[in-house]
């Protein structure tokens, strides 16, 4: 007869189980959307960038024993809902973009949150893989694996936590050395460290864990060490330094998918622009700059190209500005970003033509470009997609000794690419970014943006000038500190004094834009080959004690 007792009993301990496994996997998931929250407020509020250096400390709460597969579920949500809250302009940008309703904006920016968010979910598998193989060692595996799992995700633009550090000065003087990815895995440690402070650790782990927190917290400690001192050290060798006059127009002009006619009260052969720059002028300027913004005709008409140089001729000053440049290549007639360089009697001096082309807006990347997937996007994105053809070499103008890269929007985003522009002769080089950020509305995007050119030039040592045709425009010294900026969504023209050297500019990340990622991608490589090669061990043991305990035994 059948033990209806013990089964009964079995069943509600079964049932007493479920809901708390629930409430576990519950809280689990409060704390790694506490993660993603806290992991976006820097990119909003760089005020509260302290807060991006405790961010990961609740997710790793939640990942204390997870499976991989949860652990993936966990990381997932948290950077879904980092994204989510750090990119939040995107849906903006679709109602923009394609006059769609606001409901089908927020569900196909959905699907993209969704998307990056996987990036911190697949880190967190890995790190719990690894984890469990590797006991002890889960202060190096978090850092080393999430930078090189968000270093080789396939992203439209590599977004990096550093972002939001550009009023934590200290913080960012080393990235000199190792690009923006190495203020990420300082920031990861630092969590690790808070992380493993809080959370109670048996006596053997306690011990084998205090050397290694001690280096982490040296290395911690040297990395911010040299921050300050580097800052200040700066501070003063650029009190010795000369200085450059430098005007800035931002147009602010309205978006539009057409070409757009002048300003009430101008032309296209003089454009609103044009005034800005002789005012820019009068008061001092050695050279101009406009940024990414309408339509201008220069390539296209000879008579805005006439006019320009009647104006500039008068003033002996040169001017840089951006437009759209059409030209026959191969039978095909190709357009091109390009930034140009009109020299102080007029006349074009130099051009640059953009070399990192927006997917899906300036050109369809494989597999949508294949013929079954073009109709899709083509219906996507309509008339926002327009072909150009890519700018095959960096370039420098050459204004009375200083070496300005042009470099077009979304440029700014890729950290080796502009160190690649600067080089190993960086001296006496400076970044100029161009922007249109229109396309996003009056959101925090262009902030971001801002922030993102901070740090392309600390890491190469040189001025930085990001001109945002909605602002907020940009200056910055070597190190990071802000000399100048202007009010976003206004028109401004702004006049600043940019301390320049001919003979200093350029880094060691510059020389070496690619040594520390391959330096992560290399420990992570030797992470998982270890954690491998001890499994096979611990599986091989497993086996030889079962075959002693089965083993028969003779008479």
């Amino acid at each position: 007869m059948p033990d209806t007792t013990s089964d009964f009993l079995a069943g509600n301990a079964r049932a007493d189980r479920l809901p708390e496994s629930l409430a576990r996997m519950l809280f689990r998931l409060l704390l790694a959307g506490l993660s993603g929250f806290l992991l976006c407020v820097p990119w909003l509020s760089g005020h509260l960038y302290w807060v991006g250096w405790l961010a990961w400390v609740p997710l790793l709460f939640a990942l204390r024993d997870a499976q991989p597969v949860s652990a993936l579920l966990l990381g997932w949500f948290a950077g879904t809902l980092c994204f989510a809250g750090g990119s939040y302009w995107l849906a903006e940008f679709l109602v923009n973009l394609k006059q769609v309703n606001s409901l089908l904006s927020m569900g196909l920016a959905s699907l993209f949150w969704c998307y990056l968010g996987l990036v911190i979910g697949l880190g967190c598998m890995i790190y719990r893989w690894l984890a469990e193989r590797l006991c002890g060692w889960e202060l190096l595996v978090f850092p080393v694996v999430m930078v090189s799992v968000m270093a080789a995700y396939p992203m439209l633009f590599k977004t990096h936590f550093a972002d939001g550090q550009t009023l934590f000065l200290p913080a960012l003087q080393a990235i000199e050395f190792t690009g923006a990815p190495g203020l990420d895995a300082m920031m990861m440690m630092f969590s690790m460290l808070v992380f493993r402070l809080l959370a109670p650790q048996n006596p053997f782990q306690a011990r084998y864990s205090r050397t290694i927190n001690c280096l982490a917290w040296t290395l911690l400690i040297a990395w911010l060490g040299y921050g300050y001192i580097s800052l200040h050290d700066w501070d003063r060798r650029m009190q010795q330094w000369d200085t450059r006059q430098i005007g800035l127009v931002q147009p602010n002009d309205a978006i539009t998918l057409g070409v757009p006619e002048p300003a009430p009260g101008f032309s296209r052969e003089y454009p609103r622009e044009m005034a800005s720059t002789e005012r820019l002028i009068a008061a001092g300027a050695q050279w101009v700059a406009w940024p990414e913004a309408r339509y201008k005709g220069y390539f296209d008409n000879y008579s805005v190209r006439a006019r320009y140089a009647q104006a500039l001729a008068g003033q002996g000053v040169p001017l840089i500005f951006h437009d759209v440049e059409r030209r026959w290549l191969d039978a095909k007639r190709v357009s091109f970003n390009t930034v140009a360089m009109l020299d102080g009697q007029g006349e074009l001096a130099a051009q640059y033509r953009k070399m990192l082309r927006m997917p899906f807006g300036e050109y369809l990347p494989e597999p949508w470009s294949w013929p079954l997937l073009k109709s899709v996007t083509d219906r996507v994105f309509g008339e926002f997609l327009r072909p150009l053809g890519a700018g095959e070499q960096h370039r420098s103008f050459n204004l009375d000794g200083m070496r300005v890269v042009p470099k077009v929007c979304y440029e700014a985003a890729f950290p080796g690419f502009v160190a690649e522009a600067i080089n190993t002769d960086g001296a006496g080089k400076m970044l100029l970014f161009l922007s249109q950020d229109n396309w996003f509305g009056e959101t925090s995007q262009p902030f971001q943006h801002a922030n993102m050119s901070i740090l392309r030039g600390v890491e190469n040592r040189v001025p930085m000038v990001h001109l945002i045709n909605n602002g907020p425009s940009v200056v910055t010294a070597p190190n990071g500190r802000r000399l100048a900026n202007t009010a976003a969504f206004n028109r401004a023209e702004l006049l600043v004094s940019i301390p320049f050297d001919d003979s200093v500019g350029g880094s060691f990340y510059s020389r070496h834009p690619h040594l520390f990622l391959n330096l992560v991608y290399g420990s992570a490589a030797m992470l998982m080959g270890w954690a491998l090669w001890r499994g096979r061990l611990a599986v091989r043991r497993r086996a030889r004690r079962y075959n002693r305990t089965t083993r028969p035994t003779g008479n």
